[in-house]
């Protein structure tokens, strides 16, 4: 029988912890985002275009499942860490990510920890 990674977070931590298939994941998904302090980081908004959802949608999975994110590397950075990754943005050419110059407060995830 085949692991449910849907409904267990122990296989979902087995996935996590093996950093050749997060590679190879990666590599297969054309995960694009921003290389931030040597990781690639992504924002609600491309996790939500990456699964073709609303981003109310991430919003509830981060509210229901927040322990497990954050344990795995979600964050929300503000200050000298929110200014350090915009710089990071515009150096990176990265467009259409939604972070604007106004922005307080960015949700991010990286995607191997």
């Amino acid at each position: 029988m085949g692991k449910d990674l849907t409904s267990s977070a122990i296989e979902r931590q087995n996935i996590l912890n093996n950093n050749y298939a997060l590679e190879e994941i990666q590599k297969a998904a054309e995960i694009k985002g921003v290389i931030f302090q040597d990781q690639i980081y992504l924002t609600k908004d491309q996790i939500a275009r990456f699964f073709e959802v609303d981003v109310r949608t991430i919003e509830r999975y981060i509210s229901d499942y927040s322990e497990e994110l954050r344990h795995n590397g979600y964050e929300i950075i503000k200050g000298e860490k929110l200014k350090q990754f915009k710089i990071n943005i515009a150096a990176q050419g990265v467009s259409d990510i939604n972070v604007g110059d106004k922005t307080n407060s960015v949700s991010i995830f990286n995607f191997a920890k």
